[in-house]
Parts: structure tokens; sequence; C-alpha cells
């Protein structure tokens, strides 16, 4: 069974709604994306867009909400000056000047404990009490019509801000990359560019979810290593970069003539023990160290056995000599070529030469060197 939506603290909230928002996203089709990513929205879309604008999130144009540019450096604040700021819009947010000023006034009652507490509100508690209470209570500072520990600390000013947790180091777990959104606010803000979540700071690095991905890969692996702080696995590298997975299985491939024999093979306990993994209706996969009990098996079953044979393509030997009849060698220290005729020009004598043409035999010359 699908399960229930949750409820986030507000700057989840925002932070979804921004994101859709810069998706292009229209404005009567946001509410999806909370259910898809199953949040709970109380109080309703309509509370949260007229807050975001009141704290410069967004604005509209021809009838179109778009990120200001005001939303990345309040994403980059503590969180001790973006309740501020939400408490400053969600006091201003309405258009009724009335409504304002109660939503003031209500405030100040907070703070001085000049209202009843906690507020009944089966005894006839006003409309205006209850759209109060509820904008409160999504802003973390009021639980069960009473103050929480931040709202004592907002709008009384007493008590103090628990001490911060350190950050959370990102991380993939089971196919998804996994960050906490108040601390990696900055990294999530870049990578929502890229990937979409399942659940506020919980991104798919599944197949299917990559697929949509058309920008940069190396660009989302950058960002998701910058998170890790360390190597993207290879799995998931492969996955952003839709390379092949190629798995390598040793041992002894058994292919059989027709998927018939194999299934009848498959029906006896015996032979199963001895077959690694089922490639296919008529292959098997079978490890070396049990494949000569198998053989052995399988002819006194009758069945045949043989193995392809390769041609093996016989190298022609490499040529080492020619077919001539062999040139005499001096027995000596050889002379240069110039340096003999030189000598024979200057004795005035005959030369005994050989001219030589591959593929004829060599043919004796008598030269005499003249000076020219």
């Amino acid at each position: 069974m699908p399960s229930k939506p949750e409820t986030y603290p507000a700057v989840y909230i925002i932070f979804t709604l921004l994101n859709a928002i810069r998706r292009d996203i229209e404005r009567k089709n946001i509410w999806r994306e909370f259910r898809r990513q199953k949040i709970a929205l109380k109080p309703r879309l309509i509370f949260w867009v007229a807050l975001c604008k009141q704290a410069g999130l967004i604005n509209e144009r021809e009838g179109q909400l778009r990120c200001a540019s005001y939303a990345r450096a309040w994403l980059d604040k503590t969180l001790e000056e973006q309740t501020f700021r939400l408490i400053e819009a969600w006091q201003d947010a309405p258009k009724n000047k009335k409504t304002r000023q109660f939503r003031k006034k209500f405030l100040w009652k907070l703070q001085y404990d000049q209202l009843s507490s906690p507020v009944d509100k089966s005894l006839g508690a006003s409309r205006k009490t209850l759209d109060a209470l509820n904008g409160l209570e999504a802003l973390g500072l009021v639980s069960n019509d009473q103050l929480t520990h931040w709202g004592e600390y907002f709008i009384k000013g007493q008590g103090s801000l628990p001490t911060p947790k350190p950050i959370e180091p990102c991380r993939i777990s089971e196919d998804h990359f996994i960050a906490t959104v108040p601390q990696h606010a900055d990294l999530l803000w870049e990578i929502e560019k890229h990937l979409r979540p399942v659940t506020p700071g919980k991104y798919p690095l599944t197949k299917r979810a990559l697929s949509f991905h058309n920008e940069d890969p190396y660009a989302l692996i950058g960002l998701i290593e910058k998170g890790l702080q360390s190597e993207i696995p290879a799995h998931t590298k492969a996955l952003i970069l839709n390379q092949p997975s190629i798995r390598i299985a040793e041992g002894i491939v058994l292919e059989f003539s027709s998927p018939a024999e194999l299934a009848q093979l498959r029906r006896q306990p015996v032979f199963r023990e001895y077959i690694d993994e089922f490639l296919s209706s008529q292959r098997v996969l079978v490890s070396s160290q049990k494949a000569t009990m198998l053989y052995k098996m399988l002819k006194r079953r009758g069945v045949e056995l043989y193995q392809q044979q390769q041609e093996q393509v016989k190298a022609s030997p490499k040529r080492t000599h020619f077919p001539q009849k062999t040139i005499l060698q001096p027995a000596g220290k050889s002379v240069p070529k110039l340096t003999l005729i030189e000598k024979y020009k200057q004795l005035g004598q005959a030369l005994d030469v050989y001219y030589r043409a591959p593929g004829y035999a060599a043919e004796q010359r008598r030269i005499t060197p003249h000076a020219s």
C-alpha cells in the first residue's frame, strides 16, 4: 500500500516549491510535485506561495511564478535568520490590512502571555485565531496550540537554540543519493537541475531515473563526488554515463542441441548440482572443477559430447635467405668499395665485380677503373 504523506519542516517545503517553480511547472500543477514526493501540505499551497512572495523568494510575472534572485541567498542563511524572515513574512503576507494587524497583535499576545493556553478550538475560537495557529504551526513555532521551544526563543526571546548538529555527509544508499536539505542546500540547488527527488533530499540514481537526464553527465558526477567527498562508485558512474555493464563468469559453457534436452535434464536433481548458472534455454555454465564429473555422468547417459574444432591458420615461415647461390664473403677484414676502387685506379689494373638482381644468377664482369 502507498505510504502516507509526511509532514516536513518549512525549509523542506519551501525548497521543494522553489525547485518546482524552477522547472516551469504551472501554478495549478505544483501540488502534484508535493504529492509525488509524499509531502503533506499543511496549510494549503496558497499559504506557502503568499509566504514566499512576501519573503522575497518568488515573484509573479504575467501570471507565472518565478524564483527571485534572493531565493538562493536565503537558502544559504542560518536557520535562525531564515525563521526570523519567515515570521516577518507571515505577519505581513495578507493583503487585508485588518488581517495583518490581527497577526501582529496575535504575536504580541503570544509574546506577553495574553492568550489562554492552550486555546480550546471546540469552545468557539475565531476563524482568524485558527488560521494564525495553523500558520505558526507550519513554521514550527506552535504545537498542540502551545509554543514550542522554537516559539519560546523566536517569539518570546526565552531559552536558547539547541547545539547545531554536525554536518551529515552525503551518501549513496540503494541506488539513491541522500543529503539533508538544510545542510547541503547549495549543493542540492545544483543537483535539482539534473535529478528529481523521490522525497526531499533523496535522489534516485537508477537507470530509469537517469534516462531523463539530458545535461552533461560529467557535471552531475562532479556534483555527486563533491557531496560524497570521494570518488563515485564505478557502478553508479557507469549508469550516469550510460555505459554497458559486462559481467565476467569463468567456467565452461555447454550448449545443447535443443531446449527440450536441457529442459529434460533440468528436472533431474543430480544434474542441477553440477550447474553453476543457466545462461539460456540451450546453454549452461559449469565450473572447471565440476566439468570432469559432469562429462562422465553425461557419457554414461549416452549424451554425445564434442568440442568445436577451431582451424588454426599456419603462419607462413619467415623468409631468411634468397634463392640465389651464396656469395663468397672475404675471410679477413672487409674493405670499403670506394677504397678498393681507388686502389685499382692507382694500379691501373682490372677489377672483377658481380652484378646481382633478385631472381637472377649473379653475373661476373671485369672493369678497369680510369682516372678522370
